[in-house]
């Protein structure tokens, strides 16, 4: 027998040891008993990654195929029930021969049925433009489902907060008090439901995270925030479930400044939307879910429906697939005129219909999604003036288009970091500038120059206390594209015995993914020896984007478009000593800007005498740093002040001198037989030293 033979014939065989043992069985059971009756021979004896037969490989693979032509079901992790398709295929009265091609012919047909849903789905509804509009209806449609269907807490299932009497109470802390004195939406917030329940603060919460999901703006951090806010202030406090924390990363559009400018309008209208559907009977709630064009008309019939944003956005909330992302009432009236003849006839008359029409027809020409605000389609719509449309419809009252979140400036140089730092407050200042306006630098120098520490200082003087964030990594001669981005990586897979491989995220993707997501904040990637890895294969197709941040790639291994946030900034570091700028090549340079920390030259060059003086030392060590650097003729040789940064009491500073600087200036030096002492050596610098520094100075009499 083959190894493709064998291993149906196993399928068949776990088959019927399921039959024979009621139906059910835990797998690792059916794949003893299915060895004992069909051995392993020949290469299916030969172990794998996991010390395990090939055959084990062979059958554990295999078992999903049974599941997907229907002959098997697996409901809980490694237990296995076989189905009345799977009986019948498994009796013997059905040939070897049969259940191969009826198993490959089940197989291909699952498949196609895949393909087909797809474009069954094309057809009849608009698909979200990407992942993280995917991720918002998936949880939008538990706010449906538990919230407007169920009348349950979205957030503490089982307490039905979704009623009359606890919408009545948000009604009145909420709606009723728009005058409340406070700075911003929070403080005031806090103040409309002092005293209130607990069911009325958690209902609340619920209706704020629901309004807020979709948003891009605010980002991720600022989303949790406003929706944990009330829930903190209960007196028995409701966490936010993990999947729909995990969400906040996600966005399917961007608000406009009329939501964000009209946040208590936006609230408002979500609040009355409860307050309206509660008072419904269960038939009328139930028709509303069903039925778009009833929802619909509930969210028109609200005192505000004349706010397009919130309105489109109820609308989108419950019946995705009918209404898209597209919220803003400007843009939609744009893409209407823009594309009416993509449609083939007549279009509808209502401007909504018209729109899931028009958006249908483009995604069944793209095959796939209709991405309005991308390439080709953005340009063709927004060429249509606002302003200047043709009626087809109502009129819509104009809004501002939605626009990215503008980023939070960096903070300026303050004094206490010019004196932590010990160096001029106006250079780090310029510095910052630089990096703000170019986004990413190179710090390079020689040994001991506070490249990393200064890297780290900077960019947590800009992320500290706000929503930004800093990753620091290392570039090291083995360190990957994989390592760096993303990459796939061995698992255990607990259902097959097997190592199965899962694509990770490495520190930029991570960076990335929190940056798109908040995009008001500053993130910062601190890369330390930046020039002792392979940038071209570290960075792979990344590196167009570090030049080119607005453009859209596809990625090596997952294979979908990314864009580098704008609000990253990468800092990274370089020791001269060990690779020379000249040596990178012209596309690095290029795409980064060098600033030189070198001992004889500020800002470096007078840390360490800045520093003794802080420190109230007496002591020689910055003169001697001063005389050692005369000596090295090599620019990119000379040592800095970090070194000698440090308590020096005792034999300290002849530590550091033996253990440290001298082999430093070895490795510089090696095969051309200087004699390090001579030249380099306290004894010969204190030579050079006028008596009064040399005489009694700290540090100065011991073991010279």
């Amino acid at each position: 027998m083959s190894r493709g033979d064998n291993r149906a014939n196993r399928l068949r065989e776990a088959l019927r040891y399921l039959t024979e043992h009621g139906g059910s069985a835990n797998r690792l059971a059916v794949w003893d008993a299915v060895q004992e009756r069909i051995p392993l021979e020949g290469e299916e004896l030969e172990l794998n990654q996991r010390g395990n037969p090939q055959a084990n490989s062979d059958f554990f693979w295999g078992s999903a195929g049974l599941v997907q032509a229907g002959y098997m079901s697996k409901p809980a992790r490694g237990e296995w029930h076989v189905t009345e398709e799977g009986r019948r295929v498994s009796d013997a009265s059905v040939s070897s021969e049969q259940f191969r091609d009826e198993l490959n012919n089940r197989q291909r047909a699952f498949q196609r049925a895949l393909r087909e849903d797809r474009e069954t789905r094309l057809r009849s509804e608009i698909v979200p433009p990407d992942g993280r509009a995917e991720l918002v209806r998936s949880i939008s449609a538990m706010f449906v489902g538990r919230g407007l269907r169920d009348l349950d807490s979205v957030f503490a299932p089982g307490r039905a907060v979704w009623r009359q009497s606890v919408v009545a109470e948000v009604e009145r802390c909420f709606t009723s008090q728009p005058d409340v004195a406070g700075d911003d939406f929070l403080n005031k917030l806090g103040r409309q439901f002092e005293g209130s329940s607990d069911d009325a603060k958690l209902l609340m919460a619920e209706l704020i995270c629901w309004q807020i999901l979709p948003l891009q703006n605010p980002g991720e951090r600022k989303k949790r925030e406003r929706v944990a806010f009330l829930l903190d202030r209960m007196k028995h406090p409701v966490t936010i479930p993990a999947e729909i924390d995990e969400a906040f990363r996600a966005w399917s559009f961007h608000p406009g400044t009329a939501m964000s400018v009209s946040l208590f309008r936006a609230m408002s209208m979500v609040v009355q939307c409860a307050a309206r559907w509660v008072s419904l009977d269960a038939e009328q709630r139930q028709h509303a879910l069903e039925d778009p064009w009833a929802w619909r008309a509930i969210v028109d019939s609200l005192p505000d429906a004349s706010f397009p944003t919130q309105r489109n956005e109820l609308l989108y909330l419950v019946h995705p697939g009918v209404f898209g992302e597209v919220i803003s009432g400007t843009a939609r009236e744009a893409i209407l005129h823009a594309f009416v003849g993509e449609v083939e006839g007549q279009t509808e008359d209502d401007p909504d219909a018209a729109f899931q029409q028009i958006a249908l027809a483009l995604q069944l020409k793209a095959k796939g999604p209709a991405k309005f605000y991308e390439e080709p389609l953005l340009s063709r719509w927004q060429q249509t003036a606002p302003g200047k449309l043709p009626p087809i419809s109502d009129p819509v009252v104009p809004e501002p288009e939605p626009v990215t979140p503008p980023r939070t400036r960096f903070p300026r140089v303050a004094t206490a970091l010019a004196d932590r730092l010990h160096m001029p407050e106006a250079w780090l200042q310029d510095t910052l500038g630089l990096i703000e306006r170019r986004k990413q630098v190179i710090l390079h120098g020689p040994p001991g120059t506070g490249k990393t520490f200064l890297a780290q200082a900077l960019s947590k003087h800009v992320t500290e206390g706000t929503d930004g964030e800093t990753t620091i990594v290392q570039f090291h001669p083995t360190y990957s594209y994989e390592d760096f981005f993303e990459g796939f990586r061995p698992v255990a897979n607990d259902d097959n015995g097997n190592l199965a491989f899962t694509l990770r995220k490495g520190p930029l993707r991570r960076l990335a993914d929190a940056a798109a997501a908040n995009p008001e904040a500053n993130y910062f990637l601190v890369i330390d020896e930046i020039n002792r890895g392979n940038i071209a294969k570290v960075f792979g197709e990344l590196y167009f984007l570090l030049e080119y941040r607005d453009s859209e790639i596809s990625l090596l291994y997952s294979d979908e478009p990314f864009t580098l946030p704008s609000n990253i900034f990468v800092i990274g570091t370089m020791n001269t000593a060990d690779r020379s700028i000249a040596m990178l090549d012209a596309a690095m340079r290029r795409r980064f800007a060098f600033v030189e920390l070198h001992p004889e030259r500020e800002p470096v060059q007078g840390v360490l005498s800045r520093w003794v003086v802080t420190k109230g030392l007496q002591d020689d060590r910055a003169d001697l740093l001063t005389r050692l650097n005369a000596q090295i003729q090599d620019h990119d040789a000379k040592v800095g002040p970090s070194f000698l940064m440090r308590d020096l009491a005792g034999t300290g500073l002849q530590d550091v001198w033996r253990y440290e600087i001298l082999p430093l200036l070895a490795e510089h030096h090696y095969g051309e037989g200087v004699d390090l002492e001579a030249r380099y050596g306290l004894k010969m610098l204190r030579r050079q030293a006028t008596p009064s520094v040399a005489e009694g100075a700290e540090g100065a009499s011991v073991d010279d």
